[in-house]
Formats: C-alpha cells, sequence, structure tokens
C-alpha cells in the first residue's frame, strides 16, 4: 500500500469518526423522536464505514 493510500484512508477515518460523533451529539440534544431516530441511524451508518476501513488498513498493513 502506497503512502499516498494511507494518507486517504486516514482521512477518510478522519472524517467518519468526526461525522459519527457529531450526529452523537445530535442525538443527545435532539428532543424530536423521530429526527433522533433519524440521527441515531446516520451515527451507525457512520460507525459501520468507519470499522470497515479500519478492518481494511489492518488487513492490508
Amino acid at each position: 500500500m502506497t503512502s499516498k493510500n494511507l494518507q486517504e484512508i486516514s482521512e477518510l477515518l478522519d472524517s467518519e469518526n468526526l461525522a459519527y460523533r457529531k450526529c452523537c451529539n445530535y442525538v443527545a440534544e435532539c428532543q424530536d423522536p423521530t429526527l433522533k431516530e433519524k440521527l441515531g441511524t446516520y451515527a451507525n451508518n457512520h460507525r459501520v464505514r468507519f470499522e470497515a476501513l479500519l478492518s481494511y488498513l489492518n488487513s492490508n498493513a
């Protein structure tokens, strides 16, 4: 794996982690149950993508 690939994956990991944390913060502050559920789904999607990227990185290291 090239250093450019590692840099790109690192940036994707950072982005997914940031999006996950933001969604979690919005869930904690949200009062509307429907919106809270949607935000929770978005947070979970970001977590799943983060874990997939991390798994890919670990398997190709």
